[in-house]
């Protein structure tokens, strides 16, 4: 736009309406020009009423602006979204740190340091700008305007950044201190007047920086308990909902919804462990796995040279007492697997070298073999509860086949095996026999790496309740995913592939890639079905939604039909610690069914050198998760090792990742390298197994673990004894809470 000027004006309003009469000389001009009167007549003034006074007196005072513009706008608004300089920018400019040239009012009401610092190269060019606006009605707005102006003019003449940088070295900042000083003065005689022209408010010029934060980063608000100290009442209302903060042991001020109360008392003492060593000679065995009798505390371990053991877990307090006994010598490898049937006449064996044989226990001789049915090293065995009394066995083998053996199909003695209750014994003269495979499934679980497809290892087998004990649950170290058999089904010969009758899906989080399960273990009352994962997980399964909509196959009693492998859900929750890792599929776990009303615990093994126990009541699992409910869900995202930690976390905006449960208890100082297999004993003692030739049992007394828990390590009463870890606030009196 060009800008005409005329000379000066009187008056900072007066425009001229018609440009002067050119005259073309003075001569010519006096001619013209009308005789000076003598007299003076009254003095000119602006009129008292404007157009601008007018439209203001009838202007509602609502829609004014209020405020002190010059010195910033001071209601709740604008010093909420005031923003404070953050060090980083002492650091950027050398005017802003200057002590001399304080921040000025144009700054707070907008003003970036983008446009101080155009200002200050082109201020030779802008003088004039400056000055018409700095006399015009508009203040402030034509400053910001002739700012906009000549960052744009800037921009459109091509100036190099190089160019750019070379000017602002050059100048010095004494004239940086004068350009600044200058927008002071110049804010602030015309701000207030630009503020009312321009009708922009101070929210509306922080909105315009993108540089400014709008929020506080990592930001997260308190939990807001409404019945926190609130008297005896609102402590039995907490109870009732199971939002308790406190253990408690003696007093209801403090009511208990910890799921320490079930793992705190667990310990072990010096003379409460075995030294595997080898029964043939000197030197060291590993022991590979564990089984416990279901009505004697007996637990039966089995080596890597193939030698069966029997624990005794009674207490027993003499120091010279051992407590293994017996030593059965069984086959010339690994057992991989043991298990006792539901009489504890019987005990199965897994072997590395592709067999498995059935111990006749009152006797302790082999009484079957279980032959000719693998081609490789067999991983699992697991008698059939229920009415087959023992006489039916599941198998599975490395190269992902699963046999079912019936001992009643083959012709045998009837002194081959040993009665319940004394009736009769086993005939030891008699050679074992012969068991016979009633059903085979092949290429259970196969896994597909580019384009390749071939068998996986079954890791992991367990058979469902009584009624429902023809159904077989199975899973891989390929992938996450548990398939459902069942038994009575045998495919027909036109049939290549075997069909189970569900497939769950893989946890959320496996995308990128697949994690193998290494044991299973199921819950008394046959709900909830729990699975140890690679991922360093233990992952909790509806038995009800291995099967979607109507499933008359998993009913009691189900007649036989044919499978089509349908699809059930994925888990609902996992259990995770701070010192479970399942580095490897050696690691197992077991289930004690709750005994003298407490509930039911779930031990696993971990390559952390101990074992965990977490409490399956889903009480404690939901009382966690609801005081973490008011606050809001943060966004993460599953990589290829990280596994999902939080309950409410979501991968993305449509579908949740897995909630889990960090309310584990470690079992401490009992083993020093990895503890891969552990069984209850009927009694709900634990004994556990670890790479450290250590076989080593626990139970429970609550005076006696806290007494280790505090004792500390001088005297050496901790010399081979573990405990329960449950932190240091567990063991701290009532009276010292408050």
């Amino acid at each position: 736009m060009v800008h005409y000027h005329y000379g000066p004006s009187t008056a900072s309003d007066a425009v001229p309406s018609s440009p002067p009469a050119i005259v073309s000389s003075p001569a010519s001009s006096s001619l013209l020009l009308s005789p000076i009167r003598s007299t003076r007549r009254k003095e000119r003034r602006n009129p008292s009423v404007t157009p601008r006074r007018f439209g203001r007196f009838f202007t509602p005072r609502s829609s004014l602006p209020s405020g002190r513009s010059v010195l910033g706008m001071l209601d709740g608004a604008s010093v909420n979204n005031r923003q404070l300089a953050s060090p980083m920018s002492f650091l950027s400019d050398p005017l802003s740190s200057d002590p001399l040239c304080p921040p000025s009012p144009s700054e707070r009401l907008g003003v970036s340091g983008e446009h101080k610092r155009l200002l200050g190269e082109t201020r030779a060019e802008s003088a004039k700008r400056r000055r018409i606006a700095g006399d015009s009605q508009y203040g402030l707005q034509g400053l910001i305007n002739g700012t906009i102006i000549e960052e744009d003019l800037t921009m459109t003449e091509g100036l190099s950044e190089d160019g750019a940088k070379a000017k602002e070295t050059l100048e010095s900042l004494g004239d940086r201190r004068k350009a600044t000083l200058n927008l002071f003065f110049k804010a602030s005689r015309s701000g207030s007047r630009g503020q009312e022209k321009s009708g922009l408010t101070p929210q509306r010029l922080f909105a315009a920086d993108p540089k400014a934060p709008l929020q506080l980063e990592g930001y997260q608000p308190k939990p807001v308990r409404k019945f926190r100290d609130r008297g005896f009442e609102s402590h039995l209302l907490d109870r009732e909902h199971g939002f308790s903060l406190h253990h408690g042991r003696q007093h209801l001020s403090h009511p208990a919804c910890d799921p320490r109360v079930e793992t705190s008392s667990f310990y072990s003492r010096s003379n409460d462990l075995h030294h595997c060593v080898s029964s043939t000679g000197g030197g060291n065995t590993i022991p590979f796995s564990l089984a416990s009798c279901h009505k004697a505390s007996v637990t039966a371990i089995g080596d890597e040279q193939g030698c069966v053991r029997l624990f005794n877990t009674t207490l027993n307090d003499d120091l010279d007492d051992s407590k293994v006994d017996v030593y059965i010598s069984v086959h010339d490898n690994a057992i991989m697997d043991l298990a006792f049937s539901q009489d504890d006449m019987r005990l199965a064996t897994a072997c590395g070298d592709r067999s498995g044989r059935i111990l006749d226990v009152p006797t302790q001789t082999v009484a079957a073999e279980l032959g000719g049915g693998h081609w490789d090293s067999l991983r699992q065995v697991a008698f059939q509860p229920g009415e087959a009394a023992g006489n039916v066995i599941a198998s599975s083998d490395r190269a992902g086949r699963i046999q079912i053996w019936d001992l009643r199909c083959s012709s045998s003695p009837v002194n081959s095996f040993s009665c319940p209750s004394g009736i009769g014994q086993r005939d030891t003269s008699l050679e074992p026999l012969q068991a016979k495979g009633v059903n085979t499934i092949d290429n259970a679980h196969e896994r597909t790496v580019q384009g390749n497809t071939s068998s996986a290892s079954v890791t992991a087998i367990h058979w469902m309740p009584p009624g429902r004990e023809h159904l077989l649950l199975s899973a891989s170290e390929a992938n996450a995913s548990i398939k459902l058999w069942d038994t009575r089904y045998i495919k027909p010969r036109r049939q290549a592939e075997e069909t189970p009758l569900a497939v769950t899906q893989e946890p959320r989080g496996h995308t990128w890639r697949s994690y193998g399960i290494t044991s299973l273990a199921l819950s008394s009352d046959a709900a909830r079905l729990y699975a140890v994962c690679k991922d360093s997980t233990v992952y909790a399964y509806s038995t009800s939604h291995l099967m979607l909509g109507h499933a008359p196959e998993l009913e009691d009693g189900a007649t036989k039909r044919r499978p089509n492998g349908a699809h059930g859900l994925g888990p609902m929750y996992g259990f995770k610690h701070e010192l479970f890792r399942a580095q490897s599929f050696y690691v197992k776990c077991d289930i004690r069914p709750g005994i003298n009303g407490s509930s039911e615990l779930l031990a696993v093994g971990s390559t952390d050198g101990c074992a965990l126990l977490f409490p399956t009541d889903e009480r404690y699992i939901r009382s966690a998760w609801a005081k973490r409910s008011h606050m809001a869900p943060e966004p993460s995202f599953a990589t290829p090792s990280q596994s999902i930690s939080t309950p409410s976390a979501f991968g993305s905006s449509a579908t949740p990742l897995i909630p889990i449960s960090r309310l584990g208890t470690p079992l401490i100082r009992g083993h020093s390298r990895e503890v891969t297999t552990l069984s209850w004993s009927h009694d709900g003692k634990l004994v556990t197994a670890s790479d450290d030739y250590i076989v080593r049992q626990w139970q429970q007394d609550e005076a006696r673990a806290r007494y280790l828990r505090q004792v500390g390590e001088f005297g050496g009463e901790r010399h081979l004894a573990g405990w329960a870890d449950v932190g240091d606030d567990w063991d701290t009196p009532d009276d010292d809470d408050e």
